[in-house]
């Protein structure tokens, strides 16, 4: 499966990978930049090598996105959103790399069935990691002739003296110690001197080399070959009944919860006092949020399997659900305008506008004639919501933005407070340090200690760690 020269190639990259990332573990993600795209591309194309059942031509749709999130590493600093794509790009690989093997893969309907394949294949690499080794070790042993027969004889014999050696030298010189100090002390001396020349970062580096080469070939073997799924026929139906009394019930009270807080639904403004502002926002939006994922979940449960009555009744939940976003939305919309926006808000609102328009989708969904792939839109969809963001110049927005909404009077933005920001921002302070910022900034000192402080850290790194961003403003 495994030829010697892609084994080589294999381990010639993990020994690259690990060199080029070692700062990881002492700098964080901040080690994290033109390396780490480098790193998915060499995956991708191991990946894309070793195994014939990708084509680019049916996988775009998923790649092209996951492209986009790969370069943003090389495109700007954002530690936040660094930190956050760490952990989600494994998933989305892992998820969408498992569903280009199988065969019939753009007809198939997502449901319960085939994200459960889609989750055993994703894991498949932990089962395959015995038979990677072993592919690594047949594909690294030198073919053996006669000659080499008698020699592996001979190291055989001698390995095993040594074996037995080891052991009983170390109760001789034990024993030695303890009956002379002199001995003792320059045993200890020799011990100490040949620890201080072995060079225990390069060891390291060299045993995960070792092991990224072993969980590479892991996840080739893992992941290859297509996958055995059967479509059920048709979905599955569901009592009508049971559906729509829970469905009722939980519109009845949807409905209580609006009519009581009709006032609140959309308020002018929020309370003076921050803290009791940031309360009702963020308590607020991410239970209506869960909320919005909970009635997500049961329409995929109902969708297409009850009696018209009951679709009806899911049509007027779903809707529900929308002016309950609406009010969340809303609500996180005046607080990122009366304190501005920060990380957090950002992506409240990108999120926010994201759910509105998956409950939009659903109610369409629910009037079609035919069976919508649901789950596979939203995946999708989610998927380049999440890519084009990674690209976009959040930070340049959040700081111009805020600029923007100080100038307002009914605003209780405090600019100093963006010095939280990364250098993605340098240039722009720059060029408005002797106009707005000296405005509305409390104390230009601090702007300064920032720029000085976001050079240290950024700015003396290896060039592969580096980024367009902090190239450009990095002397």
């Amino acid at each position: 499966m495994v030829n010697h020269k892609q084994f080589a190639l294999v381990l010639l990259f993990s020994v690259l990978i690990v060199w080029s990332h070692w700062n990881l573990f002492s700098n964080g993600v901040g080690a994290l930049g033109f390396n780490f795209s480098l790193f998915w591309v060499g995956f991708s194309l191991i990946i894309y090598s070793l195994d014939t059942s990708y084509s680019l031509k049916k996988d775009w749709v998923w790649l092209c996105p996951i492209i986009l999130i790969v370069s943003s590493y090389s495109f700007y600093e954002n530690p936040w959103l660094k930190l956050i794509s760490l952990f989600i790009l494994p998933v989305i690989v892992s998820v969408f790399c498992a569903y280009s093997h199988f065969p019939d893969r753009i007809g198939l309907y997502w449901n319960r069935k085939l994200l459960l394949a889609i989750a055993a294949r994703t894991v498949k690499p932990w089962s395959s990691t015995g038979k990677a080794f072993d592919e690594l070790v047949k594909t690294s042993r030198i073919a053996s002739t006669e000659a080499h027969a008698t020699h592996a004889g001979t190291l055989k014999r001698a390995a095993s003296g040594i074996l037995i050696l080891i052991p009983l030298s170390l109760i001789v010189i034990l024993l030695l110690s303890s009956a002379d100090d002199a001995f003792g002390e320059i045993v200890l001396l020799s011990v100490r001197a040949t620890l201080d020349s072995i060079s225990w970062q390069l060891l390291w580096k060299l045993v995960l080399s070792v092991l990224l080469t072993i969980a590479l070939l892991s996840i080739a073997v893992g992941w290859s070959e297509s996958i055995t799924y059967s479509e059920p026929a048709e979905p599955r139906a569901i009592d009508g009944l049971v559906a729509g009394i829970v469905l009722g019930g939980l519109l009845l009270i949807y409905i209580a919860f609006l009519v009581l807080q009709l006032d609140n639904l959309v308020v002018d403004t929020l309370p003076e006092n921050y803290r009791e502002a940031e309360r009702m926002v963020k308590s607020g939006f991410w239970q209506l949020f869960l909320l919005a994922v909970l009635n997500t979940g049961l329409f995929f449960i109902v969708y297409r399997k009850t009696g018209a009555i009951a679709q009806w009744v899911l049509r007027v939940f779903i809707i529900a659900s929308g002016l309950l976003m609406v009010s969340a939305t809303w609500k996180v919309w005046l607080y990122s305008y009366t304190f501005g926006l920060s990380y957090e808000k950002f992506f409240a609102c990108y999120t926010a506008i994201f759910a509105l328009a998956v409950l939009l989708y659903l109610v369409a969904a629910s009037f079609s004639t035919l069976q919508r792939n649901v789950v596979k839109t939203i995946a999708y969809a989610a998927l380049w919501g999440y890519g084009v963001a990674t690209i976009s110049p959040i930070e340049k927005v959040i700081f111009h933005t805020n600029l923007s909404l100080a100038e307002q009077d009914n605003t209780r933005i405090i600019v100093d407070q963006l010095t939280q920001l990364s250098l993605d921002i340098m240039e722009d302070v720059d060029k408005v340090s002797n106009s707005k910022l000296a405005e509305y900034s409390e104390d230009l000192d601090v702007w300064r200690r920032w720029r000085v402080e976001q050079e240290h850290k950024f700015c003396a790194r290896a060039w592969y760690e580096m980024n367009l961003s902090a190239g450009h403003v990095c002397p």
